[in-house]
């Protein structure tokens, strides 16, 4: 299986630094840019099937990959950002005021820690995994329009690699990640 990863592009909650999750904040001009400059990479690729988050920042996305290689996109609630509850639609530092004791059981414990009215990253991180290992004993080649932290989950998943070492994986609006998985076994083959 050839996995390709595209987060979508820059939106407004991304240059304000707000945390978005399931949030919808739509696509900027420049966003839609950068999507754009991936086409050329991806319609070299022999995709089978694009599927999408369905928050509208990647739809757009999958939707302007899909009219240029002409897949049909497939919305998948589990490629959904993490739902930050109560700390969506803002930045760290008005969450880190208003929501301190919060913040500080979320900063020391960002694994199990379910902010209050979203959830942890353990349950993000099982809910990726559950739609992955649908896929991973499948031939072909998947594009998975989605999120930063859907991207490092699938990284660090992929390459038996601990679920905190995915911090070390720093994925760009309009990012591209590819993955080849054989035999249960990942490699990291390309990080724009």
């Amino acid at each position: 299986m050839k996995l390709i990863l595209v987060r979508h592009g820059e939106t407004k909650a991304n240059v304000d630094k707000l945390y978005s999750g399931w949030t919808d904040f739509p696509l900027t001009d420049r966003g839609k840019e950068q999507v754009k400059n991936l086409l050329e990479i991806l319609s070299r690729e022999n995709i089978d099937v694009i599927y999408s988050s369905p928050l509208s920042r990647t739809l757009v996305t999958a939707e302007i990959i899909s009219k240029h290689i002409g897949k049909k996109i497939y919305v998948n609630e589990k490629l959904k950002e993490m739902n930050f509850g109560i700390f969506e639609g803002k930045t760290y530092k008005e969450i880190s005021k208003t929501y301190h004791l919060e913040w500080e059981k979320w900063i020391s414990d960002n694994i199990k820690y379910r902010i209050p009215n979203g959830e942890s990253l353990m349950d993000m991180y099982n809910r990726v995994t559950q739609f992955i290992d649908e896929l991973k004993d499948k031939d072909g080649t998947f594009l998975l329009v989605t999120h930063a932290g859907v991207i490092r989950i699938v990284i660090t998943y992929l390459l038996n690699l601990n679920i905190d070492e995915m911090w070390h994986f720093k994925i760009l609006p309009g990012g591209l990640v590819e993955i080849l998985y054989e035999n249960d076994f990942g490699v990291l083959t390309k990080l724009i």
